[in-house]
């Protein structure tokens, strides 16, 4: 029996094309490798949305041929797409992600090409994204959606994904059907650029129908929105999400920067003023919603007035929370040869001040919890997770992946931040 590790590094994309290539292998006679355990064969899916990640991708490569000697080693993914060249000529096969949805059929035909300038990205087939529920997972995972046409200065995914492509809703809709059945209590909706969905489609057509054809399709799992372009959470999202309790109440909307010129710059199709309106539209319309933002702390340009526009307005929006990241050059994209970047260590002290700053707002956002019922999924650690995107520490054991009714009772420190406590009612 041959024996297989699929590794996957970065986002949310990568994890449930991980999991479809495990699917197909395994649904091909191949073994998942346990722990420990030598594999046959050990693919990876690189990640290229940071230099850092890039490095990491590279490290992770040499990692997985020292612990799997005498595996065929398969590099995939976007830093292979961006910088093929790093990883020809050290043992490894370099797929490009064209023919990454026919991996295994090449493996089994011996025909896995060296390519040191693979094809472009989009030039295949959809490669299918979908982790089910179970195992370490409690939630699903399902991609419906590939690449990006945005030309964002500080960004590498147009050259490692391609153009947007779009899971034609027939079978978007099959896979979630499919997910429903096997008991997922919750699915996450995932893609390159989630609100570009079905654009590209004949006819077009739009996330709110794949939203309402999906919640029509099969009555059990909540569906979560992964990430969204401020103005792609539109008014007819909002109107869903108030009328339909499993579309959940959280939309994490990227941010960046919260300055009108250095938002410009870096091609951002939306100002602070935009950002700011759907913010609060969609605050006001639904009670309870979880919002939270992406931002880049020390961006070309971003000098010390520009970085009071971003720190001020995150202060003044109903934010639940943030994910901060010091910019960090990306060889390829615009913005590494742009000037007047701050220096790494002021880059640094500035993402340090708005990570206090989401931190004040989390805790007040669970603060606003207090005496609220709320429906949590059961994560392995015990913990439950809320629609409005929440971590509840429950009053007792309930197995991964059950749904519970919880009636917020505290704040609970885990080591890692305050979670809220709660006492499990249905």
């Amino acid at each position: 029996m041959k024996r297989f590790v699929v590794t996957s590094l970065g986002c949310k994309v990568n994890q449930a094309e991980a999991a479809s290539l495990a699917a197909d292998l395994a649904a091909r006679g191949w073994q998942p490798a346990a722990a420990g355990q030598a594999a046959d064969l050990a693919v990876l899916l690189t990640c290229a949305v940071t230099g850092p990640a890039a490095r990491q991708s590279r490290q992770m490569a040499r990692r997985l041929a020292r612990e799997h000697p005498g595996a065929q080693v398969v590099v995939t993914g976007c830093d292979l797409q961006a910088e093929p060249r790093a990883y020809v000529g050290q043992g490894q096969a370099v797929l490009g992600r064209a023919l990454l949805p026919r991996l295994a059929e090449l493996l089994e035909a011996g025909a896995l090409p060296v390519e040191p300038a693979p094809p472009a990205p989009d030039a295949g087939a959809l490669l299918p994204g979908q982790w089910q529920a179970g195992g370490r997972r409690s939630r699903a995972l399902l991609k419906v959606q590939d690449g990006c046409n945005a030309s964002c200065a500080y960004c590498i995914v147009p050259l490692a994904r391609g153009r947007s492509r779009s899971l034609p809703l027939d079978q978007a809709v099959a896979a979630w059907q499919e997910l429903g059945q096997t008991g997922a209590p919750e699915v996450v909706l995932t893609g390159i650029h989630l609100g570009r969905w079905g654009q590209d489609l004949d006819p077009p057509a739009y996330l709110t129908h794949l939203l309402r054809a999906l919640l029509a399709a099969h009555p059990d799992p909540r569906l979560r929105l992964s990430s969204l372009e401020c103005q792609e959470l539109t008014d007819q999202i909002i109107a869903l999400a108030a009328i339909e309790p499993r579309l959940c109440r959280h939309f994490h909307l990227p941010l960046q920067s919260g300055s009108e010129r250095v938002l410009k710059a870096m091609g951002r199709p939306y100002g602070p003023a935009d950002y700011a309106a759907r913010v609060r539209a969609a605050h006001q319309a639904l009670p309870g919603l979880c919002l939270g933002a992406d931002v880049l702390a020390g961006l070309p340009g971003e000098d010390a007035a520009a970085f009071a526009d971003t720190y001020e307005l995150i202060q003044s929006l109903p934010l639940s929370y943030l994910h901060v990241f010091p910019y960090s050059p990306r060889p390829g994209t615009r913005a590494a040869a742009m000037p007047n970047r701050p220096p790494a260590r002021v880059a640094k002290q500035r993402a340090a001040r708005l990570r206090e700053l989401g931190q004040a707002k989390r805790r007040a956002f669970l603060q606003e919890q207090l005496g609220r019922v709320l429906e949590v999924v059961v994560e392995r650690s015990g913990l439950g997770r809320s629609g409005n995107y929440c971590l509840v520490a429950l009053d007792g054991p309930l197995p991964p992946g059950e749904r519970a009714l919880v009636e917020i009772e505290g704040l609970q420190d885990i080591g890692k931040g305050p979670v809220l406590r709660g006492r499990v009612l249905a």
